[in-house]
């Protein structure tokens, strides 16, 4: 790939790392002459449509995203079968870079890097924007030393999400939340989850948790209480390590309602450290709220302990013989068959059967709202009596908002249409007041609701209507500026020249006469001073009149045509010889009451 050019703009020059979905090159903007960051969907993957709205999901999420804590996101694209999207280029490392190159971060760094995700994830969470990937892999921190968050592959708006996908693991199992872990739904808490382990790791160099397989760490994550930071790092204020325990609590509702409650405490305790009134040997800001330590009670405890685990393994056991004999005593009955029923029917069947039930709903284009999509168990099968048949109904096609684009560029407007899940139909106009290449109405407007995957026309200016320009050769500077302004073009550069053209006459334009051109475009001039007085050759011409057609004193008209035009002067007539003055070539006529009474050419 390196030498490529996308787009015939974005030339690849190299490859800089690599993910689970997309290769990642160092390129250059041909157009403005920057560098910038291309992501290439692998060409193993190219082929599967739901990978290929995966990757466009990536670049719609993060191109509805403006913040400075953001990688900006500036174009996407596809050539062919090379699906790709074009970054902003971050000169500098990874979090997980620097972690490993820095072993631990100080705690006055961890806070100005959680406080500048925090501040992402704020302004993400506003445009119902969950990152369900926060990790040290997907920040980088400039020179400069800001923080910049990355790769949205796998974020989803909130409200075209219900459950995370089961049949494949997203993100880095190490910094899953609880909820992620066990396949449920990923809320903005679980984002705040992920910071708290990145400032764990920060903090102490290391991840809370560590095992041999991606499922083992999960169940550590929903299952085991987090170490406290502490403990590998004495050094840790005691205010921060209470902040990392809240945002790493296993029930959402435990942790931090938000981001922006998060980043008030970082501020507050960023202040304390600066005033020196917080961390080892500062002033106590506040009582911590913490789980309490476990400790031993002596022999006593031990032996209470082990009676006590004693008689609970006996109930234990006791309970397993009494649900496994009820369990092996219980009829079985066949699942009927309830897909493509509507909801109460299905239930009714099931109830008939002795069957218990729950119900999910999903939207679908294909089952009518209210019906079944699917059963579990499924039809036919023998299962025991009360067992429990998950449903699926339908809540008809998803509808979603269709935003308002007016006013914005065509590529903005795409990539709006884009984030919505909504194809675009594109049409093209001429407008004199809309400048070219923005949307100048849309089809349905703002606020209509459609079907996921529903088209909206939009339609982009072209700028003005083209105009076929003229000749302006011979007009004068006055005519031809106002032909200008008729026809929304602008005079351009006027320069002077002299010219055997009349003085105050155009005598060249750019671009020339034929040429069609767009409201508003320039047009070069050059006007006439007249002939270079200087320069021409000047002749002093005898004429000869013929004395029996003139008295003495008769007037005649004595009439010069050459470079400057043609000049008529009455003289009296005094003898046979008249003498006049010529420029470069031309004629002189004589006339006696309109007739010609003699004519001569002179020149070189």
């Amino acid at each position: 790939m390196i030498g490529k050019v996308l787009g015939d703009r974005y030339k690849i020059e190299e490859k800089i790392g690599d993910g689970g979905m997309a290769v990642v090159y160092r390129g250059v903007d041909a157009l403005l002459g920057r560098s910038v960051t291309i992501k290439i969907l692998r060409g193993n993957l190219a082929g599967d449509p739901d990978v290929v709205r995966s990757f466009r999901r990536e670049a719609h999420a993060a191109a509805s995203l403006s913040h400075p804590n953001i990688v900006n996101v500036y174009d996407v694209g596809q050539e062919e079968d090379v699906y790709y999207i074009i970054m902003e280029f971050i000169d500098g490392r990874s979090l997980k870079e620097v972690i490993q190159e820095e072993g631990r971060i100080s705690p006055e760094a961890a806070l100005s890097i959680a406080l500048q995700i925090c501040e992402a994830l704020q302004h993400a969470h506003r445009h119902n924007i969950i990152h369900r990937d926060i990790k040290p892999h997907n920040i980088l921190i400039t020179r400069e030393g800001r923080a910049k968050v990355t790769d949205f592959g796998i974020a989803r708006a909130i409200t075209s999400a219900t459950v995370t996908y089961t049949q494949s693991i997203v993100g880095s199992v190490h910094y899953f939340s609880p909820e992620q872990a066990n396949g449920g739904l990923a809320v903005e808490r679980s984002d705040i989850y992920s910071l708290g382990i990145v400032l764990y790791e920060m903090l102490t160099g290391t991840v809370p948790f560590s095992g041999d397989t991606p499922v083992s760490i999960a169940l550590k994550h929903v299952r085991e209480e987090i170490p406290y930071p502490s403990e590998l790092n004495p050094d840790i204020p005691s205010e921060l390590e209470d902040i990392i325990m809240k945002a790493v609590e296993k029930a959402p509702d435990d942790r931090y309602a938000s981001a922006e409650e998060l980043a008030a405490d970082l501020k507050e305790l960023q202040g304390a450290l600066q005033r020196g009134e917080a961390g080892p040997g500062g002033k106590k800001r506040r009582a911590p709220v913490r789980r309490k330590k476990p400790k031993g009670k002596g022999k006593a405890y031990r032996a209470w302990l082990l009676g006590g685990g004693f008689l609970l393994l006996i109930a234990l056991l006791v309970t397993f013989y009494v649900i496994i004999r009820s369990f092996l005593t219980v009829p079985e009955v066949q699942v009927p068959a309830v897909e493509g029923l509507a909801l109460e029917q299905a239930i009714s069947k099931l109830q008939e059967a002795g069957l218990n039930y729950t119900v999910e709903q999903a939207p679908s284009r294909e089952v009518p709202s209210g019906h079944i999509m699917s059963q579990d168990p499924l039809a036919g099968r023998m299962v025991r009596e009360e067992r429990i048949v998950h449903l699926i109904y339908s809540t008809g096609p998803p509808y979603v908002t269709v935003p308002g684009v007016i006013g914005k560029t065509e590529r903005e407007a795409i990539l709006a249409l884009g984030v919505a899940d909504l194809e675009y139909e594109l049409e093209e106009q001429y407008n004199n007041e809309v400048p070219s290449g923005q949307v100048m109405d849309q089809i349905p407007g703002e606020g209509a609701r459609l079907q996921k995957g529903e088209t909206v026309r939009i339609v982009v200016s072209q700028g003005g209507q083209p105009v076929k320009l003229r000749d302006l050769t011979g007009m004068t500077l006055e005519d031809a500026e106002k032909w200008l302004e008729t026809y929304n073009l602008e005079v351009g550069h006027i320069s002077h020249q002299h010219s055997t053209v009349e003085k105050g006459r155009i005598i060249s334009q750019f671009p020339e006469a034929g040429e069609v051109l767009q409201m508003g475009n320039p047009v070069d001039l050059a006007v006439s001073e007249g002939p270079d007085m200087d320069r021409l050759r000047k002749y002093s011409i005898r004429i000869t009149i013929p004395e029996d057609r003139l008295e003495e004193g008769d007037m005649v008209v004595i009439v010069v045509d050459d470079v400057l035009g043609e000049r008529r002067e009455e003289v009296e007539y005094t003898g046979d010889i008249i003498v006049v003055e010529g420029y470069e070539e031309g004629w002189v006529y004589v006339y006696y009451k309109d007739d010609l009474l003699a004519e001569q050419k002179f020149g070189p």
